[in-house]
C-alpha cells in the first residue's frame, strides 16, 4: 500500500494519544483536530502552538511558534519521536490494520536504527505538569466535596473494597453536578472524590469516580496537574517501594501492609498508562504489580524500565492474583489476612527482567477497539473553562 493511502487510514489524534499518553491530546477533537501544546518529549511549551488538522483527507500537524518549524504527517510525527523510517512505516501499518507490505525505501535508502528513548526523559516529560495544589486549589477541592456517607453509592463502594473509614485515604463525595458551560454533564452529585496525595504528603489532584454508566468512569475535577500517582501516608520512610496499577489498589496495598506491620512505601498509578513519581526510587528495592492482561504487562515493562533508569537497587515483580484486584481482595479478606498474603507475595517476588531488550524504547498500551467513545477521550485534565462557574457552588468546607 502506498504511503499516502496508508496515512489516510490513521487518525493522528489517536496516534498522539497512543504515543504520548491520553493527557497529551486534551483539547483535540478526534474528528477535526485542534491546537495543543507540543506533546513530544523535549518539546515542551507554555502556550499551545501545535496544530493538528485534516488536509485533503490526510492528517497533518504543524508547530506555529517558529521554534523549530517542524510540520508533517503522522509518518513525520513518528520520525520526530525517534522511529526509524522502517519502524514508522510498520507502526502506521499496524495502526491502520493492514498487513506489512515489505515496503522498500525509494532510491535504495535504508532506515537507520533509532536510539531507544531515555525512560527517564519520557517519564519526566509526562510528570512535568504534576505538582501539588496551592492553597487556593486545596481550598477549592475541599469546598467541592462533602463528607462521605456510608450508605451512599460512594460509601458502599469504598466499604466493599475494604477502604471505608481508613484514615490513609482522603475521600468525599461531589457536592454538585459537574457540567461544562454548554450544559454537558461530566459527573453527578454524589460521585466519589479522591484527593490524590503526592510524595510530599500534599494533595496533587482531585479525581472523581462516576457510578453512572453513561458517563466517563474517571476524570479530574481541577485541571493543570496531570495524572499523578497516589502515594501512601508518610511516603519516603519505607524500606522498599511497591508500585501498583490503580490508586485504590495502591491504597488497599498500603492498608494491608500497615496491618501486617510492614514499612513499605506505595504508589498507586493512575491506571495502566500511569507514570510513577521518581522520588523514592533510587537505591531501594522496587516491587511492581499490574493486572494480568496486555495493558498490565505493558505497564510493568514501562515502569520497570523507569525504575531501573532511576537507580532502583533491584526491581521485582509480584505474582498475579488468581482473581480480582487488590482492593477487592482487601474487602473480601480483611486488612490483616490480606496483609499476610501480600507479605507472602513480596517474599516470593521474582527479579524483573525487561522483555523489551533491543526493541525501540518503552512499550505502549494498545487501545482496544470500541464501538462507542474510548477512554482516551473521556479522561484527563479538566478544562479551565469548566471551572468558571464554580463561585456559585457554595463555600462551605467539606469534612472527611
Amino acid at each position: 500500500m502506498k504511503l499516502f493511502k496508508l496515512l489516510t487510514l490513521v487518525n493522528l489524534p489517536d496516534l498522539i494519544a497512543h504515543e504520548c499518553g491520553s493527557q497529551a491530546i486534551y483539547g483535540l477533537k478526534r474528528e477535526r483536530g485542534g491546537v495543543i501544546r507540543d506533546p513530544r518529549p523535549g518539546h515542551s511549551e507554555t502556550r499551545p502552538s501545535f496544530s493538528v488538522y485534516l488536509h485533503a483527507g490526510c492528517w497533518r500537524w504543524k508547530r506555529h511558534d517558529g521554534s523549530d518549524g517542524q510540520k508533517g504527517s503522522a509518518y513525520d510525527f513518528l520520525l520526530s519521536l525517534g522511529y526509524s523510517e522502517t519502524q514508522a512505516r510498520e507502526e502506521l501499518e499496524r495502526l491502520a490494520g493492514v498487513a506489512s507490505s515489505g515496503w522498500q525505501f525509494p532510491h535504495g535508502r535504508q532506515g537507520t536504527p533509532a536510539p531507544a528513548p531515555d525512560p527517564l526523559e519520557l517519564a519526566r516529560a509526562t510528570l512535568a505538569p504534576c505538582r501539588a495544589f496551592d492553597e487556593q486549589e486545596q481550598g477549592k477541592a475541599e469546598r467541592l466535596l462533602s463528607k462521605l456517607i456510608l450508605h451512599s453509592a460512594a460509601g458502599l463502594d469504598l466499604q466493599r473494597r475494604g477502604l471505608s473509614g481508613w484514615e490513609g485515604l482522603k475521600a468525599g463525595v461531589l457536592r454538585r453536578d459537574f457540567t461544562t458551560p454548554d450544559g454537558r454533564t461530566l459527573a453527578h452529585r454524589g460521585a466519589l472524590g479522591l484527593l490524590i496525595t503526592g510524595p510530599d504528603g500534599n494533595t496533587w489532584a482531585l479525581k472523581l469516580r462516576n457510578f453512572d454508566d453513561t458517563l466517563s468512569r474517571y476524570l479530574y475535577r481541577i485541571g493543570g496537574h496531570g495524572a499523578p500517582a497516589w502515594c501512601s501516608p508518610a511516603y519516603g520512610q519505607g524500606s522498599a517501594l511497591l508500585i501498583i496499577e490503580g490508586e485504590l489498589n495502591g491504597a488497599a496495598a498500603a492498608r494491608g501492609l500497615s496491618a501486617a506491620g510492614l514499612a513499605l512505601d506505595v504508589q498507586g498509578l493512575a491506571g495502566a498508562g500511569g507514570v510513577p513519581h521518581l522520588q523514592g526510587i533510587a537505591g531501594r528495592v522496587v516491587y511492581l504489580y499490574a493486572d494480568p492482561d496486555p495493558a498490565g504487562a505493558a505497564c510493568v515493562e514501562r515502569v520497570g524500565m523507569i525504575a531501573q533508569a532511576a537507580g532502583a537497587a533491584a526491581v521485582r515483580m509480584l505474582a498475579p492474583l488468581e482473581a480480582g484486584d487488590f482492593c477487592e481482595e482487601l474487602g473480601r479478606l480483611g486488612a490483616a489476612e490480606f496483609g499476610r498474603q501480600l507479605q507472602d507475595r513480596l517474599n516470593g517476588a521474582e527479579l524483573w527482567q525487561s522483555a523489551n531488550c533491543g526493541k525501540r524504547g518503552l512499550p505502549q498500551i494498545k487501545p482496544a477497539p470500541s464501538e462507542g467513545k474510548t477512554e482516551l477521550w473521556q479522561c484527563g485534565t479538566t478544562s479551565q473553562g469548566w471551572t468558571a462557574s464554580d463561585g456559585g457552588w457554595g463555600s462551605s468546607r467539606g469534612g472527611w
